[in-house]
């Protein structure tokens, strides 16, 4: 695997993952966020499908799609 397909993943998601965790953590520590109530706990849990959905996408459009042309991966 060439790793100049893997790197703009790992620092894009995982940079954005701390950054995301900082700033979930400084909302509940500050009080914006209050995990006993569900809009807040349905926000948290609709930012982390989000991640987790895009996440997917950028690996089966970086890693996958690029192999559909030729028929398969090798």
């Amino acid at each position: 695997m060439n790793m100049l397909r893997v790197w703009p993943i790992v620092c894009e998601f995982g940079v954005g993952a701390v950054l995301c965790l900082v700033g979930i953590w400084a909302g509940l520590r500050g009080g914006y966020l209050n995990l006993r109530i569900a809009e807040d706990r349905r926000l948290l849990v609709a930012l982390i499908a989000g991640y987790l959905l895009l996440l997917v996408a950028a690996c089966v459009f970086t890693f996958l799609s690029p192999h559909w042309a030729d028929g398969g991966l090798r």
